[in-house]
């Protein structure tokens, strides 16, 4: 019975481990993704300083 507990556990704490890498490894595309509408800030690409597409390097 305690084998089936820890069995069990180990699965629960795989899975909460799997879910946390996976909301880790998100990327804006994703959120995208998951924006409802266009004007979602979610939407368009990341934007610099000076509100163009950024590349990620410093304006």
């Amino acid at each position: 019975m305690a084998q089936q507990q820890t069995s069990r556990q180990q699965q629960m704490d795989e899975r909460n481990r799997r879910e946390q890498d996976a909301e880790r490894s998100r990327d804006w595309g994703d959120e995208a993704a998951q924006a409802r509408t266009p004007e979602d800030p979610r939407a368009m690409a990341p934007r610099d300083a000076l509100g163009r597409p950024s590349t990620g390097e410093p304006v």
